[in-house]
């Protein structure tokens, strides 16, 4: 009896060893942005004022009242900033992909891989999605006259923007039918 109960309560650690290391490590491209598509893009070849987290602007996109800059800094930050000229105000938001895991999600209105996506909003109006290989800019109300530069495309949806700041194939797989390329 003894045996068996020995035998049963060994099986069962075993069997919570082999759990605890069949458990899913964390995402390394999360962790180490040297590895991100995003930083080894070329971005804006000017220098725009940016925050002081940035490091390089990686694209301009506008729309309506909204002129903003998608930056990255290689430390891990992934952010937007710029203008909101119809009522004057500073826009600028930021997420660090190093201190997150993300959620894995493609947002609504965007094509292409389901990623660990981190995000943030100003207001109601501007959404920010952040993942190692892209940004997804969602401006919400606006379509009027819209641009992009640098390393970015758009799509005008739902009475909103839709724009995409990655490599060419990002762009394609997020946004197939983007109408908005750089320079207008």
């Amino acid at each position: 009896m003894i045996d068996r109960l020995a035998r049963a309560a060994t099986t069962f650690l075993a069997l919570l060893a082999l759990g605890a290391c069949s458990a899913p490590p964390a995402n390394p491209l999360l962790k180490d942005p040297a590895q991100w598509p995003l930083i080894k893009l070329k971005g804006l070849i000017d220098n725009p004022k940016l925050p002081d987290e940035a490091e390089r602007a990686l694209a301009q996109v506008k729309v309506g009242s909204y002129d903003m800059l998608a930056w990255i800094n290689s430390s891990g930050l992934c952010g937007l900033s710029g203008s909101e000229w119809s009522v004057h105000t500073d826009v600028s938001m930021y997420v660090d992909l190093t201190k997150s895991e993300g959620r894995s999600e493609r947002p609504e209105g965007f094509s292409g891989p389901v990623e660990p996506t981190v995000s943030s909003a100003y207001g109601t109006k501007v959404s920010l999605f952040c993942t190692p290989t892209r940004m997804l800019i969602r401006v919400s109300g606006e379509t009027s006259q819209p641009f992009v530069s640098g390393e970015a495309v758009a799509q005008l949806v739902n009475g909103g923007l839709n724009a995409v700041v990655g490599s060419a194939e990002a762009q394609r797989e997020s946004l197939p039918r983007a109408t908005v390329t750089r320079g207008g």
